[in-house]
């Protein structure tokens, strides 16, 4: 099924959009060109994940060495911090246990369209 969000301007200017699909939040975030969706609630606790904030985190390197990176790409929950890589919704946390379902997005006719 295919959903139109709104237009891809309406959308990077709110940065995330949470729609109901089928009675479950999913929030549409933009970072800079691109568009991803997740599962707007926490697996912890369900807080609103649109309402948190997107970061980085280190990344692996060599010992001793502390390297940035992911910028914008990790999302972290507004309550209790718990971080997601938000191309994959995995935590960064426990990556095998818990994460946030991802969806497709696209972009047509000007259009940010959902694909569940």
């Amino acid at each position: 099924m295919e959903i139109r969000i709104g237009t891809v301007d309406e959308v990077r200017r709110e940065g995330c959009r949470v729609v109901d699909v089928d009675g479950r939040s999913v929030g549409v975030i933009s970072v800079g060109e691109e568009f991803y969706a997740v599962s707007d609630r926490c697996p912890h606790m369900g807080a609103s994940m649109c309402t948190g904030s997107l970061s980085g985190t280190f990344v692996a390197s060599a010992p001793h060495e502390y390297v940035y990176g992911r910028d914008e790409r990790v999302l972290r929950c507004p309550w209790h911090g718990w971080e997601f890589d938000l191309e994959t919704g995995r935590s960064l946390l426990e990556p095998h246990r818990s994460g946030l379902r991802t969806y497709r997005v696209t972009q047509a006719d000007g259009h940010v369209v959902l694909h569940t």
